[in-house]
């Protein structure tokens, strides 16, 4: 896949680079969580973990090891985000979900900071999508 094999020279101003050559992946996962909007991102250096809440009586959580990802670049000890997850998803999502075998969407997800917003880049077939999703920060170290 292009997106998770490619050198892009600007990955240095990024906090967090994630690549994934099946975003679908990534997309079933959150589907499982999803019962809130948003959702906390809190990537580390063991992976990303994903958290819904409802009004602090319901939790559910979602890790991802950073070895499933093809790429998991962090430059800083923590990273979190809060982010609307219906549109995190509907992004994902946005060639369809593809089930033809061999054929998939690669991820390539960056974040550079507090104060920028999340931006996906998701590649099938040549074409590529561009994303950028602005979102409430709640913390960055």
């Amino acid at each position: 896949m292009p997106l998770s094999t490619q050198s892009q020279g600007d990955d240095e101003q990024y906090v967090l680079v994630a690549n994934l050559d099946n975003a679908r992946n990534l997309s079933n996962i959150l589907k499982a969580i999803t019962f809130k909007d948003h959702a906390i991102f809190t990537a580390t250096t063991n992976g990303l973990k994903v958290t819904v809440e409802d009004s602090k009586c319901l939790q559910a959580n979602a890790f991802i090891q950073a070895e499933i990802f093809q790429e998991f670049t962090i430059r800083e000890d923590l990273v979190a985000f809060q982010i609307n997850l219906t549109v995190l998803l509907d992004c994902l999502n946005i060639f369809g979900g593809t089930t033809t075998p061999g054929v998939s969407t690669a991820l390539r997800m960056c974040y550079r900071g507090y104060g920028y917003p999340l931006t996906l880049f998701l590649e099938e077939g040549g074409v590529v999508t561009v994303y950028i999703i602005h979102f409430w920060e709640t913390k960055s170290s």
